[in-house]
């Protein structure tokens, strides 16, 4: 929650707040009044708790003046915006999403190198960065240190949080070719340069910058504009994992001003980093140069019209043809190795079927014939090959899901107490659980999935099943528009959406069900990109008894019936194996074994 949504809610309730913080206060018309801002008795000291200016109070015989609540729960409580925040959010019963629950990664706090020591005044690492503009006042407020070895002079920045030591990076001084030489602690938590440095000398600001590196970062806050740095420069992906640890902490900026490089890779970082933080808080800002230190050195100190006139993402409804080129030839001309789409656990349907991202999938079938299983399947594909999951499974509760996941990894029906403890905590970083049982609110859900892909970067979703959404059977108008939603979804963030539902009851089972037999809109199958049916063989008349399927039969046929992507549809033939709830592409009574359980506990 930033600044101004807490502040939003603090002042729904701002008489409340007010006799909180000021208890010797009392109410006259639409102010609350007391004598200071620090709780004395009197008249000087007003704060509007109606109307348009709700927060606006100012100190008549005095300096103090806030423009909202949370300035006021600052200027009352002594505290940095940072600790007004979490004390409001108490106050106000607002707990954080997954506060508690997010997995616990562990990671090594540095020691200090016996090399490492303050910057020698006159040595050539100080006298570099003093050439790059630098003061020692500013130096000094980031801590930054250097290191001589055999190989040379190196810059020590080291990354403090709350006064706590979380990483250190290691620049050559001396470039070899022209390239920079960098290094950084092993398994150490990545996070953003600067946290201290900002505190100390902006712990109130409600915006911030973002750099490509720590000297930028170091420029714009000598330039009074606060700043922290991204930990490993720019591209995508991995190299901006920073924000899982950082998330909350960027809670407290209303807005972001994101000062990457000026050429492709910090362009790449820039889109990755709207799409994780959000747009609606996230602007660029465009240098003359190429970064904030380059500007410098042409002896611009004032950034903030370059602030001011930052803009948002352009649209991405509009592109030229020409940004799409490198995607094109690489479906032409795949480079070897290359992301093609998330494989299905059958070798003989990956050929014509994968998942790829943006997709909204649609499966549907008969009751009882093994959806939730199968996709199940196909999500332990996923896992294997590195994909990240979050299941909403409002069918059943979420150890049921996992108890038929441990079994198809582990292909036994009763795994070993070691390997199942070791199955679970393999999983514990990988997938998600939607935790609840019975109707979700269709918009809540779509908030859990966003928070989920912009906090932990999970990029494929299920929803068991479309009959446990908040929208009426009959209601086919809301059927759809939340099947446009996820659509969206998909296409914003860039993932993987699939969807169970149901088929209208019939007169037999006896054959495969069509699209037309989906219960509800028809606009669900006209919006999504790929529609399978999963039909599960049973005798005629035998329909609803307990009875293997003879070996010449298949047990379940998957039905591709739409694909937007190839255009390939078809059906293909699986046999369920019912101890290790596997499926397989030939009969089988045994289950396979997923998971080496080892030391190191991976596939």
């Amino acid at each position: 929650m930033t600044p101004s949504e807490l502040s939003a809610r603090l002042s729904s309730n701002a008489e409340a707040v007010c006799r909180h913080l000021l208890p010797n206060g009392r109410r006259v018309r639409n102010e609350w009044v007391a004598g200071d801002a620090f709780g004395a008795a009197g008249d000087s000291f007003k704060v509007v708790i109606e109307g348009d200016k709700v927060g606006v109070g100012k100190d008549f015989a005095g300096q103090e003046a806030c423009g909202d609540l949370l300035d006021l729960w600052c200027i009352t409580q002594n505290v940095a915006l940072g600790v007004a925040m979490a004390q409001a959010s108490s106050f106000m019963h607002i707990v954080p999403d997954g506060e508690g629950t997010r997995p616990k990664r562990e990671f090594q706090r540095p020691a200090r190198p016996q090399a490492v020591r303050r910057l020698a005044k006159e040595g050539s690492v100080a006298s570099y960065l003093r050439s790059r503009g630098m003061t020692d006042e500013v130096l000094e407020d980031f801590r930054v240190s250097e290191m001589q070895r055999n190989d040379g002079a190196w810059i020590v920045f080291p990354y403090l949080r709350d006064g706590v030591h979380i990483n250190t990076k290691y620049i050559k001084l001396e470039r070899t070719d022209g390239k920079k030489k960098c290094e950084q602690e092993k398994n150490a938590e990545p996070c953003l340069f600067g946290w201290d440095a900002l505190n100390k000398r902006f712990p109130n600001e409600r915006r911030v910058v973002l750099t490509e590196g720590e000297i930028d970062c170091m420029t714009y806050h000598q330039c009074g504009i606060p700043a922290l740095s991204v930990p490993n420069g720019g591209g995508g992906g991995a190299k901006q994992d920073w924000i899982f640890s950082d998330y909350d902490r960027l809670s407290r900026f209303d807005h972001i001003y994101l000062s990457m490089d000026n050429d492709p890779v910090g362009r790449e970082a820039t889109a990755e980093i709207i799409k994780r933080l959000g747009s609606e808080r996230c602007r660029i800002v465009e240098l003359p140069y190429k970064d904030a230190n380059e500007c410098f050195s042409h002896s611009i100190k004032d950034f903030r019209k370059y602030l001011l006139s930052s803009r948002v993402l352009d649209p991405d409804e509009l592109k030229p043809a020409g940004f799409f080129k490198s995607k094109v030839l690489d479906r032409f001309y795949p480079k070897p190795g290359a992301y093609r789409g998330m494989k299905t656990p059958w070798p003989g349907l990956t050929s014509h079927l994968m998942f790829r991202k943006p997709e909204f999938i649609l499966w549907y079938g008969y009751d009882g014939c093994g959806k939730s299983v199968l996709l199940n399947h196909v999500m332990l594909q996923g896992l294997k090959d590195g994909e990240k999951f979050c299941v909403a499974s409002m069918e059943m509760p979420a150890d049921v899901t996992l108890w038929r996941l441990v079994r198809q990894i582990s292909g036994e029906e009763l795994p070993t107490r070691e390997q199942a403890d070791a199955i679970i905590d393999w999983l514990d970083d990988k997938l998600w659980i939607f935790n609840l049982v019975g109707s979700a609110k269709s918009d809540r859900l779509l908030e859990v999935f966003r928070y989920a892909k912009c906090r932990y970067d999970i990029r494929n979703f299920i929803i068991d099943s479309l009959t446990k959404i908040d929208i009426r059977e009959d209601d086919y108008s809301g059927q759809k528009k939340f099947a446009v939603d996820c659509v969206d979804f998909s296409h914003k963030y860039e993932t993987t959406m699939h969807l169970i539902a149901h088929t209208r009851k019939g007169e037999s089972e006896e054959l495969p069900p069509n699209k037309f037999d989906i219960r509800g809109a028809a606009g669900l199958s006209n919006v999504a990109s790929t529609v399978i049916s999963v039909w599960r063989y049973k005798e005629p008349k035998l329909i609803g008894k307990a009875k293997e399927a003879p070996k010449e039969h298949p047990d379940t046929v998957i039905t591709v019936e739409k694909q937007r992507e190839t255009g390939w549809l078809g059906r293909f033939s699986l046999y369920f194996e019912p101890k290790s709830m596997q499926f397989h592409e030939q009969p089988t009574t045994i289950g396979t074994n997923h998971f080496v359980f080892d030391t190191t506990d991976t596939f």
